[in-house]
Parts: structure tokens; sequence; C-alpha cells
């Protein structure tokens, strides 16, 4: 399903928001998964008349996948997904950053038993530019398809656009601003270059259709069932799974794992990592309707971060393709709860499951 905001979209990340003059409400670059889960939720207890907070448990065990990006084109609304941490510019092509051997005598502070990631070659010093912050699925297809892709050039965007607003409200008697009603917010408008922009969700329950509020200062939505479809697993995955017995694994939304940033156990559904590319944690906060009370601030692994996992040598065809059923589009967040929510929604790319050398070029 699709959730257009009508207006700049606003979602907090959970600093206060006073009235004393001046204040600002920054909204985060992108939705978090609980904010769509919780408007889902809630929009869908109000048309099945179920009352809130005294049916929250049953509530929250409504699950969902997404938020993804969504852009409306000439055939229809085209699937975008935020850019693989694995991918480096430097100039103008792009490397693939890979587990790496240590060479003899050197070490790192790393967890026992991760390899660390980077360029094999020591000749690559150039300073990093950017990357377009969300990638068309069709690029990001064909970057999980190709191990070290020659001539890649991805195509994409940075997504919603940030806009501010100054709100000021004046005291008729002295004709200047009212105390604490001079402040701004910013927030997110969904089009880029004339083009609509959405949010799209697969929630396992009905899609609720029609106009409903969204995020800070109840601002409009419009909801409307249809959109992009979940991908269907590429066989080609499957074939290098089976094949190398080795996978990339690329988080599509923020995720909560047992272990800092690895999860719990150190693999993924029974797949051992053996080298992650991870970038800032996400403090992740919010309120809990059924106890009234605020959510503890936890951090988040970031959508983009990327997993470089082996599978057991003694699984055969058909263990390897539920694997790989079990993994793609679901939520591998540790907790069930977060799972629910939408954190830890995961894609897989294909790795040979070799350490490169550092001096190969």
């Amino acid at each position: 399903m699709l959730i257009e905001p009508r207006d700049p979209l606003i979602v907090r990340d959970g600093r206060p928001f006073t009235n004393s003059p001046g204040a600002r409400a920054r909204s985060l670059p992108f939705p978090l998964p609980q904010t769509l889960a919780g408007a889902y939720r809630t929009r869908r207890a109000l048309l099945e008349g179920l009352p809130l907070p005294e049916r929250a448990e049953e509530v929250l065990r409504w699950g969902l996948r997404g938020p993804l990006l969504a852009e409306e084109g000439e055939g229809g609304w085209r699937l975008l997904v935020p850019r693989p941490l694995d991918a480096l510019k430097l100039g103008e092509a792009i490397y693939p950053l890979r587990p790496l051997e240590l060479p003899q005598g050197a070490g790192t502070n790393l967890p026992e038993g991760l390899s660390p990631v980077g360029l094999p070659s020591p000749a690559l010093k150039e300073k990093p530019t950017p990357l377009p912050a969300f990638w068309y699925w069709e690029s990001f297809l064909e970057w999980l398809l190709q191990d070290a892709p020659a001539g890649f050039a991805p195509r994409g965007h940075e997504g919603p656009i940030p806009e501010t607003r100054t709100h000021v409200a004046l005291d008729p008697a002295v004709q200047t601003a009212r105390e604490g009603f001079l402040f701004q917010t910013s927030g997110l408008e969904f089009v880029r270059e004339r083009r609509r922009l959405a949010l799209v969700l697969w929630p396992e329950g009905p899609e609720p259709e029609g106009v409903f509020p969204l995020g800070g200062e109840r601002r409009l939505a419009f909801w409307q069932k249809g959109g992009p479809g979940v991908p269907p697993l590429p066989e080609e995955v499957v074939a290098g799974l089976l094949r190398h017995r080795a996978a990339r694994l690329v988080f599509l939304t923020p995720a909560f794992l047992g272990e800092a940033y690895l999860p719990k156990g150190g693999a993924f559904q029974g797949a051992s990592v053996v080298a992650a590319v991870v970038g800032r944690s996400l403090a992740v906060s919010g309120w809990n309707l059924k106890e009234g009370k605020p959510k503890p601030s936890r951090r988040a692994v970031p959508a983009g971060s990327v997993y470089f996992v082996r599978l057991p040598e003694a699984w055969g065809e058909g263990e390897v393709r539920d694997w790989a059923e079990r993994v793609w589009f679901q939520n591998l967040s540790d907790e069930e709860q977060d799972r629910r929510d939408g954190f830890g929604l995961a894609a897989l790319g294909l790795w040979d499951g070799k350490l490169r050398r550092w001096e190969e070029a």
C-alpha cells in the first residue's frame, strides 16, 4: 500500500520542542518503521472499532514491512531503496567494499572472528564522492547480482526534499511577535523534479484507504491500495548461494540486533557473520501508548548496512533455498515486536565468500 503525504511530513527524533522563542522542530530525513507501524495500527483500529489503549496488546501484533520510498512514473510507482554502504565512489568509478585478509602481524579491535572491510588496493586513496541516498530498484538489483560490477553507475536521488517553514503570531497591541509564537518547523516534501513520492508498506492485514493524519502537527496524507509489490527472490541469488555458500545481507530499514551491531549468536538464521559495513547508529525512542510514557532510547543499525555471511557447508539445496526465502524481504531484528514494527527488512546479494588480499588490484 502507499501513503502519500499531502503536506510536508514532520517525523521527529525525540528531542524536545518547546515554545521558547526561536525554537526549531526538525524532521528526520526519512520516517522510522515504528512511525508508520503506529499510524497503520491506529488507522486500522479506528476502522475496526477497537478502543485504544485498552486493546493495545492485540493491535501491536499487527505486523508490516517497510517503509520504503516509491516514485510515480509513467508505468506506475517505482521502488527506491537506501544506498548500500558497501558501495564507495572514488572519482568517477564505484568500488565494492569487501572483507579483507589481514596481513601477517596486523591486528584490529574487531570482535573475534570478524574480518575488516575495505578496498584491497593501497593505491585507491582518493577522497570519496557522494552517491544518491536512494537507488531505483533496478540499479540496486544490479549491485546485488554482481560481486564487483565494472562500469556501474547507480540511478537515484536524495529522496524527499527538506522544507522549512517559519511560524509567527503577532500581538495586535505592539505589532510584534507574541511571546513564544515565533518558531520554525522543518518537514519533508514528497516530490522530486515534479514527480510524486510516497511511502510504500506491506502490512499483514487489510490496506485502509482515504485521508488520515501522519506525523507531527497531524498533517494529512493520502492512503491507498496498490503500489510496488514485494520484489521476488532472484534465482541468481539462490544459484550464488549454492555455488559459494556465502552472501551479502543488506538492511533496507533500520534494525535492532541483540549484540549492538551484530545479531545474537553472530548469525542470521544460521548463517554466520564474517564481516560488516555498518553506518552510524540511530537513536530511536518514541511514545508508549499503552503505558502512557516515553519509550526508552535504543540504538539501531541504520538502513544500508551490509553483512557478509557464510552458510553451513552441510546444508543441502533445499535448506539453502529455504534460508534465502526466510531472509529475502523479511524483517530480521532479533526481537519479535521489532520485527512486527518493520525493523530489519533485508535483501540478499552475491558474494564469493573470499577474503581479498590487501595488495590485490
